[in-house]
């Protein structure tokens, strides 16, 4: 029978070793107790101590253990392979034994064992749990890059016509991130039409970004295109965004093919009420 895999954020040593030391500590404070019930404060006080100390020490093992990791992944110029898994692989969908979930992110076992082997072949041997804590701080990382990118946005109104085309997809990216998805920003050449991705609970939607002028509507080309490109990339919705306006043919196809139209306007609520932000 194949073992039983899952995924905790606790170091399972040290938590066995932290274990031992308290229960130590309660039987201490118990038989103290029964026999100088005149001293329990004191002897409530030291257990006291024990476990804050246990505890500081526990957060300082892990941290330095975390960093001794991170510092040998940056060395051996491993880091971009990891980040570049989380994008590419974090996005399977279901739940069970063949799925590990790490802060929204899920990815196969297979495929982390396939990363571990890789870092081994890059002279980086780690235990499964070691790879699992490098991606857990990575996509933590990744979200507290958004909630910065957050705190340092505009208040006053903002052109979409300022924007690049690759600008415009990372703005949708912060977008749907506030929005509770995980995404994943393809926007270059070959992309095959699926600029952003956006998964949440199973939901995987394929994203088209369409800066355009207000003078210039989005036409059934962009649809179609993101229709493709939904299957391309396993999706089961598709969504296409402009900041103009669709033509009469785009709508009858995003009808015929059930994809989702943003205009210009509703795509500027969606921007106030989850960036705070106004955009025109």
């Amino acid at each position: 029978m194949a073992r039983r895999r899952r995924y905790t954020t606790r170091d399972d040593e040290l938590e066995s070793a932290l274990a031992g030391i308290l229960t130590l500590a309660l039987i201490a404070l118990i038989w103290y107790f029964f026999t100088n019930p005149g001293k329990s404060v004191a002897i409530l006080v030291a257990v006291l101590a024990v476990i804050f100390l246990s505890l500081f020490l526990r957060r300082w093992w892990r941290k330095k253990h975390l960093n001794s990791l991170l510092n040998k992944l940056k060395s051996s110029g491993q880091e971009d392979v990891l980040k570049h898994f989380i994008s590419i692989s974090g996005s399977e969908k279901g739940k069970g034994e063949g799925i590990v979930e790490i802060r929204g992110y899920k990815f196969k076992w297979y495929e982390i064992d396939d990363l571990k082997n890789a870092l081994k072949k890059a002279g980086i041997t780690l235990k499964e749990k070691d790879v699992l804590s490098l991606l857990e701080f990575y996509i933590r990382e990744k979200g507290e890059g958004f909630i910065r990118g957050l705190k340092n946005i505009h208040k006053e109104p903002q052109k979409f016509s300022v924007l690049m085309a690759t600008e415009f997809e990372e703005l949708l990216c912060c977008l749907f991130e506030a929005m509770g998805y995980a995404t994943r920003h393809n926007g270059r050449p070959g992309d095959q039409g699926g600029d952003v991705i956006a998964n949440k609970e199973g939901e995987k939607i394929l994203i088209q970004a369409k800066r355009y002028s207000d003078d210039n509507p989005t036409g059934n080309g962009a649809v179609q295109e993101a229709f493709t490109a939904m299957k391309h990339y396993g999706c089961n919705k598709a969504i296409v965004i402009t900041t103009s306006y669709f033509t009469p043919e785009a709508i009858a196809v995003a009808k015929t093919t059930q994809t989702r139209l943003v205009a210009k306007k509703e795509l500027q609520e969606l921007l106030l009420k989850y960036l705070g932000e106004s955009w025109f």
